[in-house]
């Protein structure tokens, strides 16, 4: 018999290019546009001290950020100077021994250099004095802070859901402290690109069932050694990372394990040119410098601390105190909610897991209390509120903030009432007012506290520090200092934290040096002035000056809630102020 001849089967249509595209990145337009918009708020608004006197004022001038400025765009001009000349051992020596501040390894500082040279290029400063300009370099924290909004809520889309990511990404953006240090040319930005990277990479790669292969683990490890070619506090990742793959895998997790920190630790070597020439000392005398370092005063519950005698309850009671609330609800229930899928509904299912995560949430986790916990250690120095934990913990925070915002929305879906839109709409309003706080409290985004502690007024009232880091001695107080004191007057400045900080403050201020105004430390014994210009650092203030000395003028303020935060005042006689 004839078979008939076989109908030729129809190929299934080749998917379209464009599409497939246009599917994969569609988890990221959402966090795009909240980065993006967040880059644009920070970057106008970058100016301490008059350099763009047309922009909108941004945080005063902070003690570190002029060794950072300085240091970035030293490597710049070597890398423009020497080009491949630069790996001669010789121009290496003298780059990277002779001339080199290596309190930190270099890539935060060769990125804001970069941002340096290319804003001061096409958007040159306004009277620039000296070789660098603070605000020029503040852009590279920006963009560095924008790219982690990026990473966190497309990761959180790819995870969970494109609303989950959106309120993840609105939820980094909008946390003060965190945007408050994206305007700061710190490394705290650059480490919290760097760690977060790492940390999500990992959780991306590393979630099945069986260890990663080697080539995961390699790749992922390079991001680990960028971390740490940032800043210390990269050495806090591997902990939380090796015990959750040792209760995952157990002796299956060595070889990935081994393999990650290996990659890292590689490219931290190569990265750093100062560990090539007498690699073991110059690592040693790296790592002692966290421990063998001045010792810093800290200001907590009306008293003054050092950092390492400061209360462990330090770490944990200023994470809660500067978390705005509504953020602190929704990642707690982030934190602790179950979603409906793991509920059980009837006997012949499996049992819900004993923790309310997957793994990848579970390493989240152990990655965001670990260098809380580490702070909370006796012994350990801490100091200067958030600044050690915010770059590894806060963007983690947003990842379970946009798991929080998940889950009402699928356990009230089915409520008519509370019908999926109307839910996002209210949570969406409730995110979107967290703007009000940062226009309340601009530029002095580091005084922020939430109302856990009835924001910036309670927070005095306990006892907390309200200004730590000078950014409340902004370009409006420098114009009133300018128009309220006669030309070339001596103004007096506390507290001063190293020897350069009062020169650089001068330096980097148009306003001041117009006028002709000259700055010195603050030293009523050797040098009495008439004018003295403060920052509400409690720890560091003369204690004459923590309450207003009797018959002091103030002439001006910044003032948030009614509390001052920095100010310029004249002394009823030169060189003396009589307590009360």
């Amino acid at each position: 018999m004839v078979q008939p001849p076989a109908l030729p089967q129809e190929t299934p249509p080749l998917p379209c290019p464009s599409t497939n595209w246009r599917e994969r990145t569609r988890p990221w337009w959402w966090p795009a546009l909240v980065a993006l918009g967040t880059w644009l708020s920070v970057v106008v608004s970058i100016d301490p001290a008059g350099s763009y006197p047309h922009c909108p004022e941004g945080p005063g001038l902070t003690i570190d950020e002029i060794f950072n400025v300085q240091q970035g765009v030293y490597l710049i001009e070597a890398l423009r100077t020497y080009h491949l000349g630069l790996l001669d051992p010789r121009v290496l020596r003298e780059v990277f021994v002779e001339h080199h501040l290596p309190d930190h390894p270099p890539l935060g500082r060769l990125w804001l250099g970069l941002h340096h040279d290319i804003v001061q290029r096409f958007f040159p400063p306004h009277d620039p004095e000296g070789p660098f300009v603070v605000a020029c370099a503040r852009w590279g924290s920006a963009t560095a802070f924008a790219l982690t909004i990026l990473l966190v809520g497309g990761m959180t889309s790819l995870w969970l859901s494109r609303w989950a990511g959106l309120m993840a990404a609105l939820a980094l953006a909008l946390m003060p402290r965190a945007y408050g240090h994206a305007h700061l040319a710190a490394l705290e930005s650059c480490l919290g690109l760097t760690s977060t990277l790492t940390v999500l990479a990992v959780a991306h790669t590393w979630a099945g069932e069986a260890p990663p292969a080697g080539r995961t683990a390699l790749w992922t490890g390079l991001c680990f050694g960028l971390a740490l070619l940032t800043k210390i506090q990269a050495i806090f990742l591997p902990i939380p990372l090796a015990w959750w793959a040792w209760r995952r895998w157990k002796w299956r997790a060595a070889r990935p394990l081994a393999l990650w920190a290996g990659a890292g630790l590689v490219l931290f070597f190569l990265g750093w040119p100062w560990l090539w020439f007498a690699p073991a000392k110059h690592l040693g005398a790296y790592l002692a410098g966290t421990t063998e370092r001045a010792t810093l005063s800290v200001w907590y519950a009306d008293t003054q601390y050092t950092d390492r005698t400061v209360p462990r309850s330090y770490a944990l009671a200023v994470f809660f105190a500067v978390m705005p609330v509504k953020l602190l609800l929704l990642g707690s229930l982030g934190f602790l909610g179950r979603r409906p899928s793991w509920r059980r509904a009837g006997p012949a299912e499996a049992a819900p897991p004993k923790l309310p995560w997957t793994p990848r949430e579970s390493l989240l986790f152990w990655e965001l209390v670990f260098p809380l916990a580490v702070f909370s250690l006796p012994g350990v120095p801490i100091y200067d509120m958030e600044r050690l934990w915010l770059p590894q913990v806060m963007p983690l925070c947003a990842v379970f903030v946009g798991r929080g915002a998940e889950i009402p929305l699928e356990r009230l879906q089915t409520v008519w009432m509370f019908r999926r839109s109307r839910v996002q709409a209210v949570l969406l309003l409730l995110m979107m007012l967290q703007v009000r706080a940062l226009v309340a409290i601009h530029p002095c985004y580091l005084s922020h506290y939430g109302m856990l502690v009835r924001g910036v007024s309670g927070a005095a009232r306990g006892g907390w520090e309200v200004n730590y880091w000078g950014d409340a001695v902004t370009r409006s107080l420098l114009a009133d200092v300018a128009a309220r004191t006669p030309r070339g007057a001596t103004v007096a400045v506390a507290p001063v934290l190293h020897q350069f900080q009062v020169e650089e403050l001068w330096r980097q201020s148009p306003i001041l040096r117009r006028q002709g105004i000259r700055l010195v430390p603050y030293d009523p014994e050797h040098h009495p002035t008439e004018f003295v210009l403060l920052f509400r650092r409690l720890a560091d203030l003369p204690p004459d000056w923590r309450n207003l000395p009797r018959g002091v003028e103030r002439l001006a303020e910044v003032q948030r809630e009614g509390i001052t935060l920095a100010a310029l005042y004249r002394l009823p006689e030169a060189g003396s102020a009589r307590t009360p």
